[in-house]
């Protein structure tokens, strides 16, 4: 079962080129960007293995579940409504970036809500899905394309035109005092464990999750690639001239295998079915943290067919998308995006200090006897 997580800590390493965690990053490449970026390697690491550990105190349990058993009911209705906000958030943030870069690469003159829609009706119908139907739909697209976006990484890394003598210019202002923003966008590829957040009822009693320091090595590769490679392709300044830096990367290399030539058209159709994958697992948290503000509910990862608020929620998340799509713009995305990443490090801090609290007082709990059981032991 272990095999699952990990599939979560590769898609999210991997999708973070669709939430503008490059951009940030180059934006901020001479004033704390590297420095923050080794800084941030060492805090995912840690939150990634706290959390981890953390989660598996509650085998069987989301994070809704556990904070409906364990903390009051108007606060847990409260934490859940942010973790939804902040989930259907990024699927939407996703799927509006990367509508955009498959227009401006594409078809400039296309309707910008054609394929828009065609994304987000992919989406509702993926993120209503049952728990377990979405972990194993996760687990065939991501076998299908990460090995190809991993190729195309390694294309890029011994490309003749990558320019390492920009790579170690830029590297050097490791020891510029780091950068905030930079910090907490950094932080997001290490953060595939918080889809544990739901997918943790699929765990049954007695999992482990071996092999964690895979964890650092995996998500520090995506982190300096996505960084440090179109520096190499673009200079250390024409770098900051593009707003799609890894689509205008990719279009700089080329491949030989018969009638594949630009590697564009590749990329971008692998980022389909990622950015597709991101929003399905997004939007499905989501739902499963507003269904769990419903005093009745009981969860079922395994529900066939699926219950109509399934589709309810999940279309009110596509009308969310194209209400965001009609207010913003490239500018206001970008400031929506960066301030994401830093709500999400708030969140994912806050989540950790809640599941320890959480599982002490269960530790707690199971070590106090209950009241009518001790009083029969005094008799």
């Amino acid at each position: 079962m272990s095999r699952y997580f990990y599939y979560h800590v590769i898609y999210v390493g991997l999708i973070n080129i669709m939430l503008f965690v490059p951009w940030t990053l180059v934006h901020y490449r001479f004033n704390g960007a590297v420095s923050g970026m080794a800084i941030a390697a060492v805090a995912g690491t840690f939150l990634a293995y706290l959390t981890t550990s953390l989660y598996l105190r509650f085998p069987g349990m989301s994070l809704p579940d556990i904070v409906n058993s364990y903390l009051p009911r108007g606060f847990a209705v409260f934490l859940n409504l942010i973790g939804a906000s902040l989930w259907v958030v990024a699927g939407i943030l996703v799927i509006y970036s990367y509508s955009s870069t498959i227009q401006q690469f594409f078809n400039p003159d296309m309707n910008p809500y054609l394929f828009l829609l065609l994304m987000t009706a992919a989406g509702v119908w993926g993120a209503s899905r049952s728990t377990r139907s979405v972990q194993f739909a996760q687990e065939i697209m991501l076998l299908i394309s990460a090995p190809l976006i991993i190729m195309i990484l390694f294309k890029a890394i011994f490309s003749p035109w990558l320019d390492w003598d920009a790579i170690r210019v830029t590297a050097g202002y490791v020891r510029t005092p780091p950068s905030f923003i930079s910090f907490c966008a950094a932080t997001f590829v290490f953060a595939g464990y918080n889809t544990l957040a739901v997918f943790n009822r699929l765990l049954p009693p007695g999992t482990q999750i071996r092999h964690r320091w895979i964890i650092p090595l995996v998500c520090s590769f995506f982190l300096l690639v996505s960084f440090f490679v179109p520096i190499g392709f673009h200079g250390t300044v024409g770098v900051a001239e593009y707003l799609y830096i890894w689509s205008v990367t990719a279009d700089s290399m080329i491949m030989e295998y018969g009638f594949v030539y630009r590697v564009l058209y590749v990329f971008l159709l692998l980022y389909t079915a990622l950015s597709l994958m991101f929003a399905m697992n997004t939007w499905h948290t989501a739902m499963e943290f507003i269904k769990a503000c419903h005093p009745r509910h009981k969860p079922k990862p395994d529900q066939f067919p699926v219950s109509p608020a399934n589709w309810w929620i999940n279309l009110a998340f596509a009308g969310l998308t194209f209400g965001y799509a009609l207010w913003t713009n490239e500018q206001r995305n970008q400031w929506v995006n960066q301030n994401w990443l830093i709500a999400r490090t708030f969140s994912d801090v806050l989540a950790a200090v809640i599941l320890g609290w959480l599982a002490v007082k269960a530790a707690r709990r199971k070590r106090s006897p209950i009241p009518s059981e001790a009083a029969s032991q005094d008799s």
